[in-house]
């Protein structure tokens, strides 16, 4: 799941850095990339079961794993919830980046100088606008709608309802972070039953994409170790005992 106001495209540079048997989904949120022009949402839970639902529609019986940074780890935390609301099978991985968990007011907090802050705001918050929102002021204006949409989305989260996500979590900050705190970040151990040590990057809010090859790294073990024990399906080679090999994981091919 991209941040705030980008589009399914954010996450192309990781996949030359993936084993190949990691298939990567860009899922495109609704008025950016190839969407742009259509109605954004600003209901975390609506579009969390807009996302549960084309997930469980796609569903292959294979492993798979969530990946949200931002505001999209939010969007990855509802989605997942929506999932197992529904009593359908979980990530083996949810992998979150560079944002608070729902009950922790750290980004509340900052939300409203970003609110008052107009582009200066928003850049500080999220980075930097794309380069096409220079090209006039409609252009400025499709680039800002999806990142206050986005912006409004996440101050509607609410804290977390039910027992805690019985799936293996991920956790991952820039270190000069100015918005999220190691703290921030590791509350989402809350509402996990496997805790796990944040991870921390090089860089501040907008770490992710200067630390590609690293956060891949990263995510590619954390993607290993969450597949241990999985049942393959019976389609799969896997091993003989039914249980997938990681030697298949790193070796399959991209599909």
């Amino acid at each position: 799941m991209p941040p705030a106001g980008m589009s399914a495209s954010f996450f192309h540079a990781f996949t030359s850095h993936l084993p190949d048997a990691v298939s990567v989904h860009g899922l495109q949120l609704p008025g950016r990339g190839r969407a742009t022009g259509t109605p954004v949402h600003t209901d975390p839970r609506h579009l969390g079961q807009l996302l549960a639902d084309r997930i469980r529609h796609d569903d292959s019986g294979h492993p798979y794993a969530v990946f949200g940074h931002s505001v999209g780890a939010l969007i990855a935390y509802e989605t997942v919830t929506c999932l197992v609301r529904q009593g359908h099978r979980p990530p083996t991985l949810l992998a979150l980046s560079a944002m608070a968990a729902p009950h922790h007011p750290d980004f509340a907090a900052k939300a409203p100088n970003v609110l008052l802050g107009g582009r200066k705001g928003l850049e500080e918050l999220f980075g930097r606008l794309p380069d096409h929102a220079g090209h006039g002021p409609d252009a400025l204006i499709s680039a800002w709608i999806p990142m206050l949409a986005d912006l409004l989305l996440a101050l509607q989260f609410r804290p977390h309802q039910g027992p805690p996500l019985d799936t293996q979590f991920a956790l991952y900050g820039g270190e000069e972070d100015p918005v999220i705190s190691p703290e921030a970040l590791a509350g989402w151990n809350d509402i996990s039953s496997q805790p796990a040590t944040p991870r921390f990057f090089p860089g501040d809010h907008t770490y992710l994409l200067d630390n590609v090859e690293a956060i891949s790294s990263r995510l590619t073990t954390d993607i290993v170790t969450s597949l241990r024990g999985w049942a393959c399906p019976a389609d799969d080679p896997g091993s003989p005992s039914g249980e997938c090999s990681l030697g298949n994981l790193r070796g399959r091919p991209r599909s």
